[in-house]
């Protein structure tokens, strides 16, 4: 016995039947249904982010914490304004005609 198998496109209804795009060319008799979205769901920045932090993991990446990432954040911060009050004594030497 040779396996027939078919794919046609359908609608699933609220009430969980299907609307069939076009009639089967199978003989009537018991059918196996498997049913999947037509097109993949839509995926969102935070969904790629999950995944990618859920990979990482599983190669044995952990990831800093969020101690580890504020801490970062404020040393950056602290040498910008570092920067910043350097830049701007600079400016004030040089209007200023000084050295």
């Amino acid at each position: 016995m040779s396996l027939i198998v078919e794919t046609i496109d359908a609608t699933l209804d609220s009430n969980g039947q299907l609307q069939l795009t076009q009639q089967p060319k199978l003989p009537p008799g018991p059918v196996r249904v498997t049913i999947r979205p037509a097109v993949a769901p839509k995926r969102g920045l935070a969904d790629v982010m999950r995944e990618i932090a859920a990979e990482q993991r599983a190669r044995g990446f952990p990831g800093r914490s969020a101690e580890d990432l504020r801490a970062q954040d404020e040393a950056r911060q602290a040498d910008d304004a570092e920067r910043d009050l350097e830049l701007d004594a600079a400016r004030r030497a040089a209007t200023s005609g000084g050295p």
